[in-house]
């Protein structure tokens, strides 16, 4: 029940942060979120920065070029990281605290169980393909590298349809599609 409340205040503050048009007003509520997370402040302030700075510099970038044909509102672009790094920070605090497969109906925690799973399994694959190239590497080369990148990419396509079929056949085994 915890989890379902906190869920539906993080919908709440999704759709409040979203309508609010102050930087002052979004500002507060990213150092109201500062104090609330605590000791889990540098990690989550890492993971967010990380997860947004390569969206957030192309669309300023573009916005600062868009500036030298045209008159623009700077105000705008600090409203819009702002709003970006508060929506990130507060979706990345708010899932460290709930279980998501509580919140969710059956199917749809199961259809997340499975992408978890996929993610998982291609991450610890393309760090153990990654590790195993790196250490037969002397030097780095573009050659190598074009070369590796081939056999995973292969290695990725073969590994995802093969467990797509077989997350597939154990779907419908236990009657997840209504054929």
């Amino acid at each position: 029940m915890r989890d379902r409340v906190i869920f539906y205040f993080y919908i709440f503050f999704l759709i409040l942060f979203t309508l609010i048009h102050n930087i002052y007003i979004l500002a507060i509520f990213i150092i109201l979120l500062f104090i609330f997370s605590k000791k889990d402040f540098f990690y989550l302030f890492k993971k967010t920065f990380l997860s947004i700075i390569f969206f957030n510099f192309i669309v300023t970038i573009s916005y600062l070029l868009m500036s030298l044909f045209k008159k623009v509102d700077f105000t705008f672009l600090i409203l819009f990281n702002l709003r970006v790094f508060l929506l990130t920070y507060l979706t990345f605090w708010v899932f460290e605290k709930i279980n998501i497969f509580k919140i969710l109906p059956k199917r749809f925690a199961i259809l997340i169980a499975f992408s978890f799973s996929q993610i998982v399994f291609f991450k610890n694959a393309f760090l153990d393909f990654w590790m195993g190239v790196s250490s037969r590497w002397s030097s780095f080369g573009y050659g190598k590298w074009i070369n590796s990148l081939k056999s995973l990419s292969f290695n990725f396509l073969n590994k995802a349809l093969h467990n797509s079929q077989e997350i597939n056949m154990g779907m419908k085994s236990r009657g997840f599609f209504d054929d």
